[in-house]
C-alpha cells in the first residue's frame, strides 16, 4: 500500500509539473515584442511616475535609478521614498536628483504610524507625492533592462487594471541559490498565473503597474496597510473591485538580486511571510501544491532505497531544471542538489510557522512586525 501511494504521488507530481510549466509560458516577458510597439503613441498616452520604497538600500538604489534614467521610453518622474534609513540611501538619491530633476526624494524620518507596515506606508506616501496618471511601483533591488518601461506600458495598454512582474533572479554568491525551492513555490504555487484557467490569487510585489485612478478607487495601500502580504492583498483588492489583474515573469526584461547582504537576510526575508502566504491561492491550489511538494520530498527521502528510486531522483533533477529556467540563473549543480534546496525550504517554512503562530511576530530590516 505504501508503495502504491508513493507511486501515485510521484506520478501526480510529474503531471502537476507539466501543467505548471505550460501555465506560465504565455506570461514570460520578451524584449523582441518591442518591435511591434508604437512608442510614440504610448509616450503621449501616459505620464509615468516610478515609485521606489527604500529602507537601507544603499547597495541597490544607485543601480535602479541609473536603469530608470536610461530607458527607451522615458519616465516622467522617479520618486524614492526613504523609509527612515540609517545608511547612505538618502545621500545617494540626493546625488542623482542633482544630476536629473526627474529624481525626487521623499524622506520619512520616523517609524510608520501604528497599524501601518513600512513598505505600504512608504508606497502610500510615494503615490501621494506623485503626479503621473500611471504608477509603476518598484522594489529597490529590481534591475530593469533598457526596454522594461516600454514592455510594461505595452502590457498595461493591452490588459489594464493591475500588472505585476516576478523578476528573473540573478545570483552573485552561492548562498543565494538556496532560494530555489522558495522561488519555485512563489511562482508556481501562488496561483498568480491563473493556474487551470482560474483568476490569479494576487500580484507580485517587486514590480506593480496601475493607473492613479484605479489605485485611489480601490483605496490602494491605505486599505491593506497592516498586512505583511501587501502584494497578495492589493491584488485581491483589485479583483474584488472587478478590475483586471495580470502577472508576468521578468526573464530578460526585468531581473533582481534578492538578499545580497548574506544568508541571514535571505532567511529573514523568506520566514517573514512564507507561512502566511501558504493558503493565499485557496484550498484547492494548496492541495495541488502540497501533492507536488510531497512527491519532491518523497524522492528526497527514498533516493537510495532502490535503483528505481534513484531513477526517480534523476528524473526530478530534469523537472527542477525545466521549471527553474524561466525564473532564475541557476547553475547545473542546483538541479542535482535539489534535495538540499528543498530541505532548506522546509526549515524556512517551519520557522515561519513558529514565528507566525506562536510568536505572532516576524522581523524585517530591523523592524518587528505583528502578524
Amino acid at each position: 500500500m505504501r508503495a502504491l501511494i508513493s507511486g501515485i504521488v510521484t506520478i501526480a507530481t510529474f503531471v502537476i509539473s507539466i501543467l505548471y510549466f505550460f501555465s506560465i509560458r504565455p506570461s514570460i516577458l520578451k524584449k523582441e515584442a518591442l518591435g511591434q510597439l508604437n512608442f510614440d503613441v504610448l509616450r503621449k498616452k501616459y505620464s509615468i511616475s516610478a515609485i521606489i520604497p527604500a529602507r537601507n538600500e544603499e547597495v541597490n538604489i544607485g543601480k535602479i535609478l541609473t536603469a530608470l534614467l536610461n530607458q527607451s521610453v522615458n519616465v516622467n518622474e522617479i520618486i524614492v521614498v526613504n523609509d527612515n534609513s540609517s545608511d547612505k540611501t538618502a545621500k545617494i538619491v540626493e546625488h542623482f536628483s542633482k544630476l536629473d530633476n526627474r529624481v525626487r526624494l521623499i524622506n520619512l524620518l520616523q517609524e510608520p504610524p501604528d497599524g501601518w507596515i513600512g513598505k505600504s506606508w512608504a508606497l502610500w506616501n510615494g503615490v501621494l507625492h506623485s503626479s503621473g496618471d500611471l504608477l509603476i511601483l518598484f522594489d529597490a533591488d529590481v534591475e530593469p533592462s533598457k526596454e522594461a518601461i516600454g514592455v510594461l506600458l505595452d502590457k498595461y495598454d493591452k490588459y489594464g487594471g493591475m500588472i505585476s512582474v516576478w523578476p528573473y533572479q540573478r545570483f552573485e554568491r552561492f548562498y543565494e541559490h538556496l532560494a530555489l525551492a522558495a522561488n519555485l513555490m512563489s511562482v508556481y504555487g501562488s496561483k498568480n498565473f491563473g493556474f487551470l484557467n482560474t483568476k490569479p490569487a494576487g500580484v507580485f510585489g517587486p514590480v506593480i503597474v496601475t493607473s492613479r485612478k484605479d489605485y485611489f478607487e480601490t483605496g490602494g495601500h491605505e486599505v491593506i496597510k497592516n498586512s505583511v502580504l501587501d502584494d497578495f492583498k492589493i491584488g485581491q483588492l483589485y479583483l474584488k473591485k472587478g478590475k483586471n489583474v495580470t502577472n508576468f515573469l521578468g526573464k530578460d526584461v526585468i531581473k533582481f538580486r534578492m538578499y545580497p547582504n548574506g544568508l541571514g537576510q535571505l532567511f529573514e526575508g523568506y520566514t517573514k511571510n512564507m507561512s502566511s502566504g501558504a493558503m493565499t491561492g485557496g484550498l484547492w491550489n494548496f492541495v495541488i501544491s502540497f501533492v507536488w511538494m510531497a512527491g519532491i520530498y518523497s524522492s528526497i527521502f527514498t533516493i537510495f532505497d532502490s535503483l528505481w528510486r534513484f531513477g526517480i531522483y534523476l528524473a526530478f533533477t530534469f523537472v527542477i531544471y525545466i521549471l527553474s529556467k524561466p525564473i532564475g540563473d541557476y547553475a547545473w549543480y542546483d538541479y542535482f542538489l535539489y534535495p538540499v534546496h528543498f530541505l532548506f525550504f522546509l526549515l524556512i517554512f517551519v520557522v515561519s510557522i513558529f514565528k507566525t503562530l506562536f510568536l505572532r511576530s516576524v522581523s524585517w530590516r530591523g523592524r518587528a512586525i505583528r502578524v
